[in-house]
């Protein structure tokens, strides 16, 4: 049994490797996107049909499955999310990762347990490439997030002494860090290959899918009809943002030790289960080998995860 779980184990962590190493970014296959977005932006009466371009050649495969798989709204949501997540992979790279790594944890599992168990471990290991693209996408929108109020400072002062609004998206592009120089950088070629300001920015709102940046594009865009002082309203707006984070995190200062005794609730029985197991393994061979122990992991799986899930929702405090 431990030679099984070894196996089993090896195989994991082999794939998520795997897995790691293709989503490195590819820088030429990235420039060869852009000559295509370029070229067909030239060609083009309407700016936005390189969307399609781009979005059929982020899918990955042949031109074939590429159109057929490309309407499909799980297929766009998960290339939007890998879009978001700042990863070279494809759609069907990471399919393709998350089938391999539930067939080997299936099968690992099939052999140490049983059928029921398989498909536990197929469902979660297939999960997990997906949770590891979600995790990247939601670490890189907070820190978009935190660098918006000086990136809006930076627009502000721009502005202020007279540079256009499509030099001062390229002075971000140049001073800020990453992520967020590099989504304003796009923003400004899009609109030197053609796209409207409005049209862009729309665009910038949709890669980057937050509160705080679409009320901040929704200020640009009254500005531009109605008139006003544009960089009096950006540094408004980079105010009122810091104060809305500065209200967050006095809420979590207070729920810090709520935090904490849910991580604690939520880890306590793993441990126990593994302390039992190597202190005394007939004790807990009833629940690894017995049938009626496979229910009875299996509810509790089940119930250890809604209460997991309960607890976070009753913790995330939006403002």
């Amino acid at each position: 049994m431990l030679i099984s779980t070894v196996v089993f184990l090896f195989f994991l962590f082999l794939t998520y490797a795997l897995f790691m190493l293709a989503s490195r970014k590819s820088d030429a296959r990235h420039e060869r996107l852009q000559q295509r977005v370029a070229d067909a932006l030239k060609d083009s009466q309407s700016p936005e049909e390189f969307i399609e371009i781009s979005r059929e050649d982020s899918i990955g495969g042949s031109p074939t499955i590429n159109r057929l798989l490309a309407p499909l709204n799980f297929i766009r949501k998960l290339d939007q999310m890998i879009r978001q997540a700042d990863l070279q992979i494809t759609v069907s790279r990471l399919l393709g990762f998350s089938l391999v790594a539930g067939f080997l944890a299936a099968l690992a599992a099939y052999t140490v347990f049983n059928a029921l168990f398989a498909g536990g471990a197929f469902f979660i290991a297939s999960a997990l490439p997906i949770l590891q693209v979600s995790w990247k996408r939601k670490k890189r929108l907070r820190k978009f997030n935190a660098q918006l109020p000086d990136t809006l400072d930076l627009l502000s002062r721009s502005l202020a002494v007279g540079h256009a609004f499509s030099e001062s998206l390229h002075q971000v592009a140049i001073e800020m860090p990453d992520p967020i120089a590099a989504e304003f950088r796009i923003t400004f070629e899009e609109q030197k290959l053609g796209l409207s300001t409005k049209l862009a920015l729309d665009r910038l709102t949709e890669r980057v899918p937050l509160l705080d940046l679409r009320l901040c594009v929704t200020a640009m865009h009254i500005q531009r009809e109605t008139g006003g002082n544009l960089a009096e309203i950006l540094e408004k707006v980079a105010q009122t943002i810091r104060d809305r984070f500065k209200l967050m995190e006095d809420f979590r200062t207070l729920t810090t030790s709520s935090r904490g005794s849910a991580w604690i609730l939520c880890g306590l029985p793993v441990v126990i289960i593994f302390l039992l197991t190597a202190l005394n393994p007939e004790y807990m061979a009833v629940l690894i080998h017995d049938q009626r122990g496979h229910y009875v992991i299996a509810v509790a799986t089940l119930m250890q995860i809604t209460g997991m899930l309960a607890i976070r929702k009753i913790l995330n405090i939006k403002v």
